[in-house]
């Protein structure tokens, strides 16, 4: 498995050791929690602390940095959220449910993105699969 500091590196998020990333970096924490989630789906209360130590933060402080995580990809998801899904067309929605599934777990949080992108261009599936339709058939015939 890739260390958290190898795996940031890679992803050009850092360039300083261990030993030189304060204590109270914050970006780096954000990116240790979303990475500790990502592999550990569900964590009990004893991975969390363990995780915490590990950091050099309390639990305290992994909360409120999960908190906030949370609430941002929560307030970011939806834009359109207080329309009413019957304003869209149900063939788009439906469509758009099947796509954003492919990111998601959520149906909810699918649903928020297809209203998004149907809010911005209301055929945005149809579009979508045409393109994709298009690509696979040039693919097949060696283009």
């Amino acid at each position: 498995m890739i260390s958290l500091m190898n795996y940031l590196k890679r992803q050009d998020l850092i360039t300083e050791t261990a030993e030189e990333i304060p204590k109270k970096d914050y970006t780096f924490i954000r990116c240790a929690v979303t990475k500790f989630f990502t592999e550990n789906p569900n964590p009990d209360d004893e991975d969390i602390h363990a995780f915490a130590e590990k950091m050099k933060i309390s639990p305290h402080e992994l909360e409120e940095v999960v908190y906030e995580l949370l609430t941002a990809l929560l307030k970011g998801v939806g834009k359109h959220k207080e329309v009413p899904v019957t304003e869209f067309d149900p063939e788009q929605i439906k469509m758009g449910l099947e796509v954003e599934k492919e990111h998601t777990d959520s149906e909810a949080i699918a649903q928020q993105i297809a209203k998004d992108h149907l809010a911005e261009i209301p055929d945005y599936y149809t579009r979508l699969k045409k393109m994709e339709d298009e690509a696979k058939a040039n693919k097949k015939s060696g283009d």
